[in-house]
Order: C-alpha cells, then sequence, then structure tokens
C-alpha cells in the first residue's frame, strides 16, 4: 500500500494505474486486481488503514487540555485533518471526496461512511468527558450535538482540502472561533 499512496500522490490517482503499481512492487497486475479489487477499492483501504492508525494514536491523547471544552474540541478537530494529511494529500482526498458524491450506493461509500461516525464518537466522547449544563439549565444530547460539531468541521475539512495554499493553522485558526460561538449559544462561556 506504500508504494500505491506515493504513485497516488506523485500522480494523481486517475493517473496511476493498477499495473503501474504492481510494477513498483514487482508482481503481476492480475495480483494486485485480485487482492484489491479496483483503484477505489485499494485507495479505501489505505484510507481505512490510516484512518486505525489515527483513531489508536487520537485515543492515547489526553482529552482535556485544562484550556475549555472550545479548546479541547478544536484540537481535536484539527487533529482529525492533521491525522487525513498523514494519510494522502490534498488532491488525493478530493478525489475521494468526489468519488463518494460520484457513487452515493457504492461499497466504497458505504465503508467511507463509518469513518464519519467513528470520528462522531470522538466528538461525543470529549463532549461527555466535560459534562456542561446547558443555558436552559438542563443535560444535553451529546451525540447529537457531536453531529453538528461534525458537520461543522467536514464543511470546514472541505474547504481546506479545497484550497491549496490554506495551512493547517489557518483551519485551525478559522475553526476555534466558531467552536467557541457555538458552545457559548448551547453552554454559555466556554
Amino acid at each position: 500500500m506504500t508504494v500505491a499512496k506515493r504513485l497516488f500522490e506523485q500522480n494523481g490517482i486517475e493517473s496511476t494505474t493498477m499495473a503501474a503499481i504492481a510494477a513498483e512492487v514487482g508482481v503481476s497486475t492480475p495480483t494486485v486486481f485480485n487482492y484489491f479489487g479496483t483503484r477505489d477499492e485499494l485507495l479505501l483501504a489505505i484510507i481505512l488503514d490510516g484512518h486505525v492508525r489515527a483513531v489508536e494514536s487520537n485515543r492515547r491523547i489526553a482529552r482535556r487540555s485544562g484550556k475549555g471544552l472550545a479548546v479541547d474540541l478544536a484540537d481535536l478537530l484539527t487533529r482529525f485533518t492533521k491525522y487525513s494529511m498523514q494519510i494522502f494529500n490534498k488532491p488525493v482526498w478530493r478525489y475521494a471526496d468526489s468519488a463518494a458524491i460520484r457513487q452515493p450506493k457504492s461499497e466504497f461509500v458505504q465503508r467511507y461512511v463509518q469513518i464519519d461516525a467513528v470520528l462522531r464518537d470522538e466528538i461525543e466522547s470529549v463532549l461527555r468527558d466535560q459534562p456542561s449544563e446547558t443555558r436552559r439549565g438542563g443535560a444535553f444530547d451529546a451525540a447529537a450535538l457531536a453531529a453538528v460539531i461534525y458537520n461543522h468541521w467536514n464543511a470546514h475539512y472541505i474547504a481546506f482540502i479545497k484550497d491549496d495554499d490554506m495551512s493547517l493553522d489557518s483551519h485551525f485558526e478559522a475553526l476555534l472561533p466558531q467552536i467557541r460561538e457555538l458552545l457559548s449559544l448551547i453552554f454559555g462561556e466556554k
């Protein structure tokens, strides 16, 4: 998968053939097809492998910084973006996201959607680790709030991968104030 990752990033996915990957690895093209099926399935295998490693790495990091829920959530969301950039570069992610849009019923999308669920669960864990009462004085639905925060991050993430010049710092600087404002609307000062 390392060779495929390098070729995808160097040449682009559409310009990288299974034959080129096979030649670099030193196996036959049918062997690569037998193992992965299609180029998109190979892409997904690399994404899923990177995602598993990222989630494991993230779970070893303390969820509470002592700087407040907004900072802890923004840190988590920024780590999501950093981990994704370790898996693939922006052009490859643009391809993966467009493939999900082009073929919404495909197995690729069904497995890709599982990643979204795990990321929402990570957000929900941070929310549950820092219990708060809402402005109206009651509990909150952590799963629903995690979905809202995830969707907000995802919009920022898409803007990030579309803009080759946007840095991770710029991504974080745009995200943190909005997360703070969202949490302030729900909980008061955060």
